[in-house]
């Protein structure tokens, strides 16, 4: 098995799986999303109406935005047998992960800037994304990742729990922030959270080692 073509070859079997499924229902995947995704604006608009003057409209978008980044998965296209034939090159592994990475920011990134675009059109009346909001959205969406790859380290269930609640309060202050347009708050909350991370993932490097 040669390890630096392996993850080429898993995605070119993942998406021809994918073709094919897609290939068979795809026309009604896209006609149910398109019903879905109208109904769900029209009636977000209306709920969004129906809230207190005293909620502002950025607490519910980022509650929102942070719903959907905490569904977030890494996709690494291991397959249950690789637990037994690939343990023993797990050392060789890091390039693999790293690409693994890369691809699920790239997937993350895609959804997250679509979702963020539409949103602030729709509900903050913004017709574009500033170069400041692109890279704010970069800095998120890798928070996002990092913080959902580093979940495999944790060893028990409350360990797991207040790890969850620190990405998702995380994420939401950041949405939040990213909507109100308070840049200072932004980079000063980011800046923490990303030096957690760093210290954390290093920390749990030294141990494996």
């Amino acid at each position: 098995m040669d390890i630096k073509t392996l993850w080429g070859l898993r995605v070119q079997e993942f998406y021809r799986k994918m073709f094919r499924y897609y290939s068979i229902i795809g026309a009604n995947v896209v006609y149910f999303f398109l019903i879905i995704s109208s109904i769900f604006i029209y009636y977000f608009n209306l709920f969004l109406q129906w809230i207190p003057p005293q909620i502002s409209v950025e607490v519910i978008l980022s509650l929102f935005v942070t719903f959907i980044l905490m569904q977030t998965k890494v996709r690494t296209f291991i397959k249950r047998a690789d637990i037994v034939f690939l343990l023993p090159l797990e050392w060789k592994l890091k390039s693999y992960f790293i690409k693994s990475l890369v691809y699920s920011f790239v997937i993350d990134f895609i959804k997250s800037l679509s979702l963020i675009t539409i949103l602030l059109s729709l509900f903050l009346h913004k017709t574009n994304i500033s170069l400041p909001v692109f890279f704010l959205i970069v800095g998120i969406v890798s928070y996002n990742i990092l913080m959902k790859w580093t979940e495999q380290w944790l060893k028990n269930h409350v360990q797991f729990v207040l790890h969850r609640l620190n990405r998702f309060f995380s994420i939401y202050l950041m949405c939040y922030f990213l909507f109100k347009n308070d840049w200072v708050f932004e980079l000063v909350l980011m800046s923490i959270n990303f030096v957690y991370l760093i210290y954390f993932i290093g920390k749990k490097t030294l141990v494996l080692h």
